[in-house]
């Protein structure tokens, strides 16, 4: 026999009622509903607070964006460039990172409709070799980051950031200012790597940049499939 439960509601003004009936089958789709609607509710609740590590990620490279006089003027007040730097800030309004950060071949290009997207190059290069910032800035992330394995950001003026990764070494921390070729780390094959090479990627804001666009070496020393 199928069990039926009945829901009335009584209108205290005209005394009328209403009744709805309920079977299991409507109950149990109840159930379900409400349970998917708060686990939908409490693992929002929960991202809100504890953001996924890669939003983490994007997030700090958002809070972390500068322009030119931003960068410069901060530096300045920290103590970290002196006052003819300062002065002379309108010479940072040309830098872009358009220097070779390691001699090499490029094996992989860009490829941003693959999921997960690869939004740089691969530049196989001897283990160990020096890896080198591609223009000066400030480094705002030295730590390993998932299958990129260790992994330096480096924020430049003009709204410029530059990624290098599966670096066996960072040599740098948080918060330093490096110089154009400055050394920061060393060709490795930490996180997902099938061997020693630079991952390396240039932004511009929130925009992807080829670092081939920049850099003329790779543009010649290019094997990848394209």
């Amino acid at each position: 026999m199928d069990k039926k439960y009945k829901l009335i509601i009584i209108n205290n003004q005209t005394q009328e009622n209403y009744a709805l009936t309920i079977n299991y089958f409507i109950k149990y789709l109840i159930i379900i509903c409400s349970s998917l609607l708060i686990f939908f509710f409490c693992f929002g609740v929960f991202r809100f607070f504890t953001p996924h590590e890669n939003q983490q990620y994007i997030n700090k490279l958002l809070s972390s964006r500068y322009n030119d006089n931003n960068l410069i003027s901060n530096l300045y007040l920290e103590g970290l460039i002196d006052s003819t730097t300062f002065q002379n800030k309108d010479y940072y309004s040309n830098l872009i990172p358009n220097n070779l950060p390691v001699l090499g071949m490029v094996t992989k290009g860009l490829d941003l409709e693959n999921n997960p997207p690869h939004n740089g190059i691969d530049i196989a290069a001897k283990s160990k070799s020096m890896v080198k910032a591609a223009q000066e800035g400030m480094i705002i992330f030295a730590n390993p980051l998932n299958d990129y394995g260790n992994t330096i950001i480096i924020a430049h003026p003009n709204n410029y950031f530059s990624i290098y990764s599966h670096l066996e070494k960072c040599i740098l921390k948080e918060r330093e200012y490096v110089r154009a070729n400055q050394t920061i780390g060393y060709i490795g094959q930490t996180g997902n790597s099938d061997g020693p090479h630079l991952h390396f990627e240039i932004w511009k804001n929130h925009h992807i940049i080829d670092p081939r666009e920049l850099i003329k070496e790779y543009r010649v020393n290019d094997v990848s499939i394209k």
